[in-house]
């Protein structure tokens, strides 16, 4: 058994007919389903239901399936690490969204006087964060939490309180602090392609089912503001973010009730390199 077998017996459980996985990975259907039964009789027993309605996993299937996407990203990941040591030379590639972009230069630049090979520091895309430690093209990344932990291991460097945004009209912008309840109802905005998890705990519902109203679809830090400042919307952010964001217009105010931003540091579970483990180990010892 080699990872090409492994592919196409992935390729073909995906798309679930050998014509549509054929055509996917650019063969033809007769070598890809001799292909997967040199792979069946490798393992001994079937792992396709052959029908007119196209290959169902059998038992055995959905088992290796499992494995098998782990063992290709693995490999797909180490390659893609060794590429960038080729071309980049050893130095670890850390990342972070660009509202943590001071908290990322600040870790990096004080793990390069105590240590080589050096860390260089890269503001990611929050949609794809996570898939770059997946897949090796980031060997380190700071992320808060909720996101998407499947292959991936973290430890909790800090924890920042979060506040209220609300236009300076809102009936309590002018409050020493409110309690989360006090907001139930109100209209928040979202961010693009917000996973349920991610919802909630924009919408400060993770804890208690509050209802909320969706308001308009942002894509930056600067975009929630300003539905904040036109009254379009409440939101919540981290304390620490403040600083980033444009608050003209905007009354920031504690909330009682509201789960906190946890940043956390983040690595590839397969990851085996002594680079990291120092890496992770600095921003430990020092709390990001």
């Amino acid at each position: 058994m080699d990872l090409k077998h492994l592919r196409y017996f992935l390729a073909v459980a995906t798309e679930g007919t050998f014509t549509a996985a054929a055509q996917r990975l650019g063969m033809t259907q007769p070598a890809l389903s001799r292909a997967i039964r040199a792979l069946e009789d490798g393992v001994g027993t079937a792992l396709f239901a052959r029908g007119h309605q196209g290959a169902e996993l059998t038992a055995a299937g959905r088992m290796l399936a499992e494995d098998a996407r782990g063992i290709d990203e693995h490999a797909r990941a180490a390659i893609a690490r060794v590429a960038r040591f080729g071309q980049e030379g050893p130095q670890l590639r850390v990342t972070a969204r660009a509202c943590d972009v001071a908290t990322l230069q600040g870790l990096v630049d004080s793990y390069n006087e105590q240590h080589e090979p050096r860390a260089v520091a890269t503001v990611a895309d929050w949609q794809v964060q996570a898939d770059e430690l997946r897949t090796g093209a980031a060997d380190v990344g700071l992320l808060r939490v909720p996101f998407e932990s499947r292959g991936l291991d973290s430890d909790p460097v800090r924890i920042d309180e979060r506040v209220a945004l609300l236009p300076q009209s809102h009936p309590l912008a002018c409050r020493e602090s409110i309690e989360r309840a006090e907001l139930d109802g109100e209209t928040f905005p979202r961010w693009v392609d917000m996973s349920a998890t991610e919802t909630a705990y924009w919408t400060g519902t993770d804890r208690i089912p509050y209802n909320w109203q969706p308001g308009p679809l942002v894509r930056s830090g600067a975009e929630y503001a300003s539905a904040v400042r036109l009254g379009q919307a409440v939101g919540f952010v981290p304390r620490t973010l403040l600083p980033e964001l444009p608050l003209t217009g905007i009354a920031v105010v504690p909330v009682h009730g509201l789960s906190p931003s946890e940043l956390h540091v983040v690595w590839a579970a397969t990851a085996t390199s002594p680079d990291v483990a120092r890496f992770v180990r600095h921003a430990q010892l020092t709390g990001a």
